[in-house]
């Protein structure tokens, strides 16, 4: 973390305990911000639980934080509850701290497409920023929602907030190329890619890099045939090409996946069984030199596997899901098909430490989204009920790749050991 960016997330500290002395009645004195808390708060010791995880590193160590989805549509960072603040600290803490970004950030409301089309100005750039994100991913369903010229402003906006950003760019060609980032002697890269039965691409606009998937007949028992969804070989050669140029520059290559291949409304099942034929794209992006293996789009938590000591989370569900904007009559979700459940209000942050340029640990902090009032889709910590039911279901959901995963105290740890 750089001596500019430490100033700033203290900067931004400092801001927040202010915050919070404002919420003590009748002038009481200041106290610390680990008893400050909303009526519906529980302070189970955040502070000094979270203070024990981030003193475990040595010196040296590099952190990588890993989120999900990320749809704002109001801020969040000024939540003062420790359950809230300590899970801002893990991410601020981190050297690289990432999440999938899923929505525009623009001045032009006007150019609106659809319906589910998420946006916020030019400042919000900041808030990204006082979260503690400093890398995203922009290779999704979202990006594009308003045209080109949003799309621009969208990659100007990250890069005066310092946020780094892969899978977009001004051409096809800048949207597969990856981005880095050194800390000490280690040098990272990061990729993104998109891929549904509707991802295409524009060779010479500003875009998003995608891997196309046509619908295919299978045929199945007593002359049956189910469609499926399968890349395209000539797009699955692209990103290996792309992928084993990013290992050549550098030491790690993380490798993002939106993925919509499976319809997650809730008028089909809870789609958080991977798709068997996504397992070879991920697997040949590993043997072409990716490192680490995000996955989300079905907005929902996934297993994890390690395939040859490389990690993969196949999705790490949502992680801020503001979708219901204020400007949409509340009767539009009633009648959607795209009812709230609890799966998608739940995720974990994947908290990786790297020393001498591998893998030490794999942390899983549990986390659960707000779903109703007014911070509707914000993430905190999870209770130690919560966080107790979310490791084992990511121990349920990774067993099939034969991945081990403890409860300690609060979160997960995944074995890696291949």
């Amino acid at each position: 973390m750089s001596i500019t960016r430490r100033k700033f997330l203290e900067k931004f500290r400092r801001a927040a305990l202010g915050a919070a002395a404002l919420l003590i009645a009748n002038n009481t004195s200041l106290v610390s911000l680990a008893h400050v808390s909303s009526p519906n708060s529980l302070d189970l010791g955040w502070n000094e639980r979270v203070g024990e995880l981030l003193l475990e590193e040595k010196s040296g160590d590099i952190v990588i934080t890993a989120v999900g989805d990320m749809i704002w549509n109001r801020e969040l960072t000024h939540f003062p509850e420790p359950e809230y603040f300590n899970l801002y600290r893990i991410l601020q803490e981190a050297e690289i701290s990432y999440g999938n970004l899923e929505m525009s950030l623009n001045e032009r409301p006007d150019l609106q497409r659809g319906l589910y089309n998420y946006r916020r100005g030019r400042e919000f750039g900041w808030e990204i920023a006082k979260l503690g994100i400093n890398l995203v991913s922009l290779a999704n369903n979202h990006a594009l929602d308003y045209g080109t010229e949003g799309f621009k402003e969208t990659l100007n906006i990250l890069r005066r907030s310092g946020i780094n950003y892969a899978g977009g760019g001004l051409t096809f060609s800048d949207a597969r190329r990856h981005t880095s980032k050194t800390f000490g002697r280690t040098r990272f890269s990061f990729l993104s890619f998109y891929s549904s039965s509707h991802a295409s691409t524009s060779k010479n606009s500003p875009t998003i890099a995608t891997i196309r998937a046509k619908s295919v007949l299978i045929e199945k028992e007593h002359g049956n045939a189910e469609p499926v969804l399968a890349p395209l070989e000539e797009d699955v050669k692209a990103m290996e090409d792309a992928i084993t140029l990013a290992k050549i520059h550098s030491d790690l290559v993380l490798v993002h996946y939106h993925f919509h291949w499976v319809n997650h409304s809730r008028a089909y099942p809870i789609p958080n069984t991977v798709p068997p034929h996504q397992h070879p794209v991920i697997y040949r992006a590993i043997n072409a030199g990716a490192d680490i293996i995000i996955g989300n789009g079905p907005h929902v938590l996934r297993g994890i596997e390690i395939y040859k000591g490389k990690p993969i989370f196949y999705s790490l569900g949502n992680f801020i899901y503001q979708y219901k904007t204020s400007e949409i009559p509340a009767v539009i979700w009633t009648r959607d098909q795209q009812q709230d459940i609890r799966e998608e209000f739940e995720t974990v942050v994947a908290r990786l430490v790297i020393r001498d340029k591998k893998i030490l640990k794999i942390e899983l902090i549990p986390c659960t989204l707000e779903m109703t009032g007014p911070r509707t889709g914000c993430p905190k910590l999870a209770d130690n009920v919560r966080a107790q039911e979310i490791i084992e279901l990511m121990k349920n959901l990774s067993k099939r790749y034969k991945t081990a995963i403890n409860f300690k105290d609060w979160y997960g740890i995944v074995e890696i050991n291949d």
